[in-house]
């Protein structure tokens, strides 16, 4: 009995080991992902940018760099000048002439045999019990909204 306490004793330790190992270098890995998302995203090229540095080299890579990395939101869009054409003067292209409004009408539905025959419609005459009210189904309490 002692032997397998002793036994399961080394095994649970030889797991944290292992298990120390395996967060270790995770922690190692992700200190370089974290450090690799801070140099990439834009809060590090604003930080530069308003930082003010005695090497005016510094400065200008920051600005050449925030301007490399802005330069597609400043796309200017301009439309064409509208041009109005002699169609669109003409009144009657928009007049109420060229609209005709014919009253529609259907005709009127007509019975025929087959919708009367009983023996192509199943007829339920089984009436079931009449229903009943509850308690439940009156209760305030459990309707009010």
């Amino acid at each position: 009995m002692k032997t397998k306490n002793n036994v399961q004793k080394a095994i649970l330790r030889s797991a944290a080991v292992i298990i120390s190992f395996v967060l270790i270098s995770f922690t190692v890995s992700a200190q370089q992902f974290w450090r690799n998302l801070i140099e990439h995203s834009s809060f590090n090229e604003i930080a530069i940018a308003m930082v003010e540095t005695s090497n005016k080299t510094n400065t200008i890579a920051a600005k050449t760099k925030m301007e490399t990395t802005f330069s597609a939101y400043n796309a200017i869009v301009t439309d064409n000048i509208l041009v109005l054409e002699d169609w669109m003067m003409k009144d009657s292209h928009f007049g109420i002439t060229n609209f005709q409004s014919e009253a529609e009408s259907e005709n009127a539905l007509e019975l025929e045999n087959w919708m009367i025959n009983d023996n192509l419609f199943e007829v339920d005459n089984n009436v079931g019990e009449p229903l009943e009210l509850e308690s439940w189904m009156t209760s305030d309490e459990l309707w009010k909204s």
